[in-house]
């Protein structure tokens, strides 16, 4: 696996990203209120950017960022393990995954701009070696990746056409982070 700083790199010059970010709580504040370590590609990326949106595309919660971020992030987690636990919707029907706190389980870290779930699977003790589930909400089809995510963030970035796990075409689309965050 690539060390997580030389991908953060990779992802900062792609988008060209430059601007002074400092998370306000500490990741290990974020961990206990999970009851579970994080990926450091994850930490690395979330202590350099903010929360905020890739290419039009991924869409990544800052937990680390304020005291806010925090707040707003556990509730929309709950929220979504709900919904993809919901039995009536059916996202599980057919696949051998199961949600976190479960062990194995899928644990969402980001969100594209079509309703769709990236999570990890947790089906390692090293947070490290995750692999990446993500639910197209359109198709309503899993995929998966190898990981980390930041190699995920970073496809999408890069590649050309639909040669990324969203299966978009993102020819027309710019290489680009937006953020409503200001320091």
């Amino acid at each position: 696996m690539s060390h997580p700083r030389s991908l953060v790199d990779e992802i900062a010059k792609a988008v060209g990203w430059n601007r002074e970010f400092r998370p306000e709580l500490d990741w290990s504040t974020v961990e206990r209120g999970l009851g579970t370590p994080l990926p450091s590609d994850y930490k690395e990326l979330l202590s350099r950017f903010p929360e905020g949106l890739f290419r039009d595309s991924v869409r990544v919660d800052n937990p680390a960022q304020s005291e806010d971020t925090w707040a707003t992030f556990r509730r929309n987690l709950d929220e979504l393990l709900e919904i993809l636990g919901d039995e009536d919707l059916e996202y599980l029907e057919d696949v051998d995954y199961h949600l976190f706190p479960e062990p194995g389980g899928l644990l969402p870290w980001g969100t594209d701009v079509q309703g769709g779930t990236f999570c990890w699977i947790t089906d390692s003790a090293s947070p490290d070696e995750w692999r990446i589930a993500y639910h197209n909400q359109g198709t309503n089809e899993w995929r998966e990746h190898p990981g980390p995510m930041t190699k995920v963030i970073l496809e999408v970035l890069a590649n050309t056409g639909d040669d990324n796990i969203l299966h978009w075409n993102l020819n027309d689309t710019p290489v680009d982070f937006r953020t409503d965050y200001t320091a």
